[in-house]
């Protein structure tokens, strides 16, 4: 017998240790690894349960006053679980938090006193079991399982297969009901029909004399001729190629109707964008942080409540707070409600609109801080590296501070959004606003805010109201109204996420799902040198709402306020003069003018 057929064997311990047994037992820890990472939703009940059991069983095991030390560390361990739920999780998670930690510290006092076997034990498991059932409804679905899928090549497309010496059906059905005299799109042709996973493209060519927003406008006929769903055909231009041209995209099912799992940081630093979304096809529409060479790009995020666009902002805020090339500060409009769980992970976080002031201030003013590093590289835009990183200022339910009325006078915080748009791009600063439709007037009325918008990503999601008024343009026309969109899908499940990226592909798509983004490493980011020496605002996060400053009135703020602001800003460092007062403060030329002669 050979010696590498002898397994070799430590005969101290009767251990093998031949490859195949090394490779044996790799397998099976992998195969543990994957099962944990994928159930670990669905286990934790056990664990909390299980831990409960343990602590009264070891406290009943005790005598007093010893069996008070682990009563005492599983109560300390409760309460430091419910404040981390409280702190980064929604109202219904706080409440179930609270009740499931007083509940385990009741347990575990209860089995330290009548002992940790019999029917007590037997009781605490069964109501650990019952209070289980809300957190198993919620999370039935477990982690997707994509190893196979990352693992294989990806297939080509081919077209569909056809019989020989027949004709296919789908150009047989075209020309009869489509392109001939009489029907929606005459002497148009269909060709270079190809088959994908979710269904077919084609190019549609139409007849000389006509745009291709035609075929757009015949969509609905397509999908009677086809015998298809709402929202399974789609027109797009082609561009570079003629307006007679366009894309069509048939859906013969519906790839929207699953959740695609956010799988990680994505932001490529040579273009400045990652995937944010997938479309009806199939394939990833990006969003775009920067153009390299060109500076930062500004961005809209839309839609009613419920339509998923927090979840869309948790995944934007986690590609940049995982990135060494950004450096993201939050305001959250809705009074620190709408973005809870970015209050400690954000590099600042805003919850009132005076707060809000205080970021958009200090934005302006860290744009002032770079302005000497751009003339010092001969002009251009900065490139965000990981010692110039992008400053991306995100508010959430930014109408809540743009829109003014009888109450409330939220023009100075309009303005600062207009000088941080007009003159942030080059300076490695972008604005992110998230509001409930996308329209000019939800932009505080702002053409301005509108017009640098549209030059970066625009997501617009279900909106409710089909006259919201001032929709912004985005170049092609929209193959449907955001209020046409679906609030669930035919089986009943929430189309959360769904909407079109109005500024890309015309084309359906919904947005990647990240659960838990508390769950993602932040990396460590710092300024650069030149801004680092900016004086951060202290923003008082535990300042309670009634100790807030009341809103600011339409008749504007008075003299001692406007004196007071100008103050501040010159004892910040920023320099005596009306242009640099009027980027710091927000006030306008002659609000600087008459407080530099009054102090």
């Amino acid at each position: 017998m050979t010696e590498t057929a002898v397994a070799k064997v430590d005969h101290s311990d009767g251990v093998s240790t031949s490859p195949e047994g090394t490779q044996r037992t790799q397998s099976v820890l992998r195969e543990i690894r994957r099962l944990t990472r994928r159930y670990r939703m669905q286990a934790m009940p056990f664990a909390a349960i299980g831990a409960t059991h343990g602590i009264g069983a070891v406290a009943a095991a005790l005598d007093p006053p010893e069996a008070l030390l682990p009563v005492a560390a599983g109560w300390t361990a409760s309460a430091g679980i419910y404040g981390y739920v409280h702190r980064n999780a929604s109202r219904w998670d706080r409440l179930y938090a609270c009740v499931a930690a007083g509940s385990s510290a009741g347990w575990q006092a209860a089995l330290a006193l009548a002992g940790a076997n019999g029917v007590t034990a037997g009781l605490m498991w069964a109501f650990g079991a019952a209070l289980s059932i809300p957190w198993w409804v919620r999370h039935a679905e477990p982690e997707p399982d994509v190893t196979a899928e990352l693992a294989a090549p990806p297939q080509p497309r081919e077209a569909l297969p056809v019989a020989p010496g027949t004709a296919d059906r789908r150009l047989k059905l075209w020309n009869e009901h489509i392109a001939a005299n009489g029907k929606p799109l005459p002497g148009s042709a269909l060709d270079g029909i190809t088959g994908f996973a979710y269904g077919w493209k084609a190019t549609v060519t139409l007849a000389i004399g006509e745009h291709w927003h035609t075929t757009l406008q015949a969509r609905k006929s397509i999908l009677s001729v086809y015998d298809l769903p709402d929202g399974r055909v789609f027109v797009e231009a082609m561009h570079g190629e003629s307006v007679r041209k366009s894309r069509l995209t048939v859906l013969t099912s519906d790839p929207l109707q699953q959740k695609n799992h956010w799988n990680g940081p994505g932001l490529d630093p040579a273009t400045g964008k990652f995937p944010l979304m997938i479309a009806a096809d199939g394939e990833p529409l990006h969003f775009k942080l920067w153009n390299p060479g060109a500076g930062a790009l500004h961005a809209l995020i839309s839609g009613v409540t419920r339509s998923g666009k927090t979840k869309v902002l948790d995944v934007v805020l986690t590609e940049a707070s995982m990135s060494d090339r950004v450096y993201p500060l939050v305001i959250d409009g809705g009074g620190g409600a709408s973005l809870p769980q970015w209050r400690e992970r954000a590099n600042l976080f805003a919850g009132t609109p005076e707060q809000a002031r205080e970021v958009l201030r200090y934005t302006l003013r860290l744009i002032e801080r770079r302005r000497p590093v751009v003339e010092r590289q001969g002009g251009g835009s900065l490139e965000p590296s990981p010692e110039m990183p992008l400053v991306p200022v995100v508010i959430d339910e930014a109408h809540k501070l743009l829109m003014s009325d009888d109450e409330t006078d939220n023009r100075d915080i309009v303005r600062m959004c207009e000088q941080i748009t007009q003159e942030g791009a080059k300076f490695g600063v972008c604005l992110i606003l998230a509001t409930q439709v996308p329209s000019v007037k939800q932009l505080g009325n702002s053409t301005a805010l509108r017009d640098q918008v549209k030059a970066g990503t625009i997501v617009g999601l279900r909106i409710t109201e089909k006259g919201s008024g001032n929709m912004i343009d985005t170049g092609d026309p929209m193959p449907e109204h955001l209020k046409d969109l679906p609030a669930e899908f035919p089986d009943g499940s929430s189309t959360h996420g769904l909407g079109y990226m109005m500024t890309s592909r015309k084309i359906r798509a919904r947005a990647l799902l990240l659960e838990n983004p508390a769950e993602q490493p932040v990396t460590p980011t710092g300024l650069d040198p030149d801004s680092a020496v900016e004086p951060v605002p202290a923003l008082d996060a535990a300042k309670k709402p009634a100790e807030t400053d009341p809103p600011r009135r339409s008749s504007g703020p008075t003299a001692e306020d406007i004196d007071a602001t100008v103050r501040e800003a010159i004892a910040a460092g920023t320099e005596p003069a009306v242009d640099a007062l009027m980027r710091g403060t927000g006030l306008a030329m002659t609000q600087v003018r008459a407080a530099l002669k009054r102090i």
